[in-house]
């Protein structure tokens, strides 16, 4: 039975399938956008974390007696307290006392003063002049089936710092792995004392141990010293406030209230501390200081709220203290400085009872507390997840902090940053800084000028010649040479880039290198003998015309082209001894001040190049070959010449195709990451220099993902980059599609 007629001849069938033929293409079309939307905003979730303000939580906290310092442990369940009398161990949820430490050492004793050290060492102060230095450890004991932390006190040893006798209000005391030790203190008076020891290493172990004292107060002389030495820098420079020593044991630094910081070098214990210089950090006294994870920056604040870093730049064949960042100052005189034993984040807590929390390199204040009283102790926790604060009313505060990426920010991804050790603002990528001290450096910079560059010299080599042989290609070779070009580049578009990156990292960089001035030859002597040869041939006799055009003008031309670059190759050794003194490498690196890589953006521009001109090449040849043939026709007709038709009547019609090719051709170079990887030195350096490699931002993904710990700072970061690459090339192939119809459009209308 047949169908019976719909309208216009279309049966209901037909209809249907065309509706479902409709219906499935559109559905493929919205799930091809639904799925890039879905990866933009899988990306995208993974990134925005980086960007989070921190979470700051108060939680309930004991009251405790005012100590002079505070600690806790990396589980928040125990803490201690050093008051007048010795160290009290606590729990942190009920501040119940675990058990009070008072050490035999202090009998007779009160303390007076106390300070913190990494590792939670003490040094407390006493009121004879002596120095306690004790530590508290936590273990973990697992007997009851739950975790429970034991604080374990423990004295390491008594030193007399003040021979005097008189009482201590501030201490410092570190000691080193080969047996040195230092202790430093303001007595009651103004005066500052020194101690310094060694432990000597006897034939069958610790032998005796040396210690000798110096006075470095203003007003003293040699018979008031334990050992002679100079009159003390410290004359009429105001009174001493702070003193802090360095974990090397090599530099003791003591602040005055008229804001200058003070440097001695400490040596051996037979020599007297040897006075550096002093920098001014502040115009009013300086009332807090402390150094940043690494002991390598210095973190000052005043009586007038301003925190400030500081660390040591060479200046004039000099190192010496320079300020560095500045962060949002308190409204109050800053009291005291917890430097987290993490990261480069420290906490600064003022006259007021406000908080602040700061990250060094960043020069970011993240937050700012207000407070009900003024801390009198301050502490972060080990784990940077939290710190105590411990009020003059005598409660202790307890936060937790939710901050996993402090180092993060906009200025830090995208604008020059001054690290410790660098002697100025750089743009720089290294993710790992080998330990915690040294942090990681993760500028997109580099990696956008890499992704820049590599793929600016791989379309410098692709682009002219693949446009160039596709129009040779569809307007001027015979169907023979058609038929072989053709498939030969389909071939080069089979070929993986991780051949390709393999065979220019081990076969054409060191080839390059040692034929650079022949391979450099060729960029002038080729274009120059080819159309020196298309001029010549205007003149050559008719029948050599007839005769080569029998067989192909191509061939002739390839041969001259490749007799030219041996030509180039062999002159090259020549040229080289003649101009260069047989040290061409040697003149660029040494006279010319251009350094030189063996696997450099050279070698990446061809070997990438031979990957994106086949797919440059395809697409404008198609859209060349689809340009209406009564068009050339009629252009002949008219008296124009093949060359002519080609470029004033058939590129034009083919400019939307062959700018889509060269926008397309642009998306696989910024997107390459096998050559790339392989050919190029993969140093993110900021340097636009041809000879030297870089790192693209595709590279860098494929080398740092599969290395960093799963949403860690890295890992963002990573994706972030991924999320930069996909905008750029959303945004590029949007544009180009914007202006592929602009100029349909107008070339249509013709």
């Amino acid at each position: 039975m047949s169908e019976k007629p719909y309208k216009r001849g279309i049966t209901p069938r037909a209809r249907a399938l065309d509706w479902l033929a409709g219906r499935f293409i559109s559905f493929g079309g919205i799930g091809i956008i639904a799925a890039v939307l879905g990866i933009f905003f899988f990306i995208l979730s993974e990134a925005w974390p980086l960007f989070r303000s921190p979470q700051v939580t108060a939680e309930k906290a004991p009251q405790v007696a005012s100590p002079f310092t505070i600690g806790l442990d990396p589980y928040y369940q125990t803490a201690y307290a050093v008051g007048p009398q010795g160290v009290d161990l606590l729990r942190l949820d009920d501040g119940q006392v675990i058990r009070r430490e008072r050490p035999a050492e202090l009998t007779g004793r009160k303390v007076t003063a106390a300070q913190r050290m990494p590792n939670d060492v003490l040094a407390l102060g006493t009121d004879d002049g002596h120095l306690l230095a004790a530590r508290v450890r936590f273990q973990l004991d697992y007997s009851s089936g739950q975790r429970q932390v034991v604080p374990q006190f423990a004295v390491e040893r008594l030193v007399a710092v003040d021979p005097t006798g008189e009482s201590l209000v501030q201490v410092a005391f570190r000691e080193g792995d080969d047996g040195r030790s230092a202790a430093a203190a303001i007595t009651a008076s103004g005066r500052l004392v020194v101690m310094v020891a060694e432990q000597q290493q006897g034939l069958l172990g610790p032998g005796e141990r040396k210690a000798r004292q110096y006075e470095l107060t203003a007003d003293f002389d040699d018979s008031t010293t334990r050992q002679s030495s100079p009159k003390s820098e410290l004359a009429e420079v105001g009174k001493a406030t702070q003193i802090l020593l360095d974990g090397r044991i090599r530099q003791l630094l003591v602040a005055t209230d008229r804001g200058q910081v003070y440097e001695w070098r400490l040596g051996a214990v037979e020599q007297a501390p040897a006075f550096v210089g002093h920098i001014a950090v502040s115009e009013v006294a300086v009332s807090a200081l402390g150094y940043a994870l690494g002991e390598v920056s210095l973190i000052v604040g005043d009586a007038a709220g301003h925190v400030s870093t500081w660390f040591k730049v060479e200046e004039n064949g000099q190192r010496s203290y320079r300020k560095i960042h500045a962060f949002a100052p308190h409204a109050a005189a800053v009291t005291h400085i917890a430097a987290s034993a993490r990261d480069k984040q420290f906490l600064t807590a003022d006259a007021e009872g406000a908080i602040a929390l700061h990250h060094l390199t960043s020069e970011h204040t993240a937050f700012q507390l207000r407070g009900d009283s003024p801390a009198t102790a301050l502490v972060f926790a080990p784990k940077a997840d939290g710190f105590l604060a411990l009020g003059q009313d005598g409660w202790l505060r307890r936060f937790a902090l939710d901050h996993p990426h402090p180092e993060i920010s906009a200025a830090v991804l995208f604008a020059p940053i001054w690290y410790e050790g660098y002697g100025g603002p750089e743009y720089v990528w290294q993710s790992t800084g080998g330990t915690d001290e040294f942090e990681p450096k993760l500028s997109l910079v580099p990696l956008i000028l890499g992704t820049a560059k590599g793929t600016f010299y791989a379309l410098l080599f692709a682009l002219p010649l693949a446009v160039l042989a596709a129009i040779y290609t569809a307007e001027f070779a015979s169907p023979r040479v058609q038929a072989l070009v053709k498939p030969s580049v389909e071939v080069m578009a089979s070929l993986p880039s991780v051949i390709l990156g393999f065979l220019a990292g081990l076969w054409l960089a060191p080839l390059l290198e040692s034929h650079l001035l022949g391979t450099l030859l060729l960029l002038p002597t080729v274009p120059t003998v080819v159309l020196a040869a298309a001029w010549g041939w205007q003149y050559a006799p008719e029948a050599w015309v007839r005769q080569v055009a029998r067989v192909g003008e191509i061939y002739l031309l390839g041969a001259v082209t490749l007799l030219v670059a041996w030509l180039a190759y062999a002159l090259g050794p020549v040229f080289e001894e003649l101009a260069f003194d047989g040290h061409f490498l040697r003149w660029l690196r040494q006279d010319a001040g251009v350094g030189y890589d063996q696997r450099n953006c050279l070698v990446v521009g061809f070997a990438m190049g031979f990957a994106v001109v086949p797919l440059i090449f395809t697409i404008c040849e198609d859209a060349l070959s689809s340009v209406p043939s009564h068009l050339r026709a009629g252009s002949l007709a008219l008296g124009a010449t093949p060359w002519q038709t080609a470029i004033k009547v058939v590129l034009p019609m083919a400019l939307p195709g062959i700018f889509s090719a060269a926008m397309i051709g642009l998306g696989r170079a910024i997107g390459e990451t096998m050559i790339v990887l392989m050919a190029t030195g993969n140093t993110p350096i900021m340097d636009w220099n041809i000879f030297n490699g870089m790192r693209t931002i595709s590279a860098n993904i494929a080398v740092e993902l599969p290395e960093a710990p799963h949403q860690g700072t890295l890992y963002r970061v990573l994706f972030l980059s991924g999320l930069l690459l996909f905008m750029a090339t959303f945004f590029i192939n949007s544009l180009a599609e914007i202006v592929r119809q602009r100029l349909r459009d107008k070339y249509n209308r013709l």
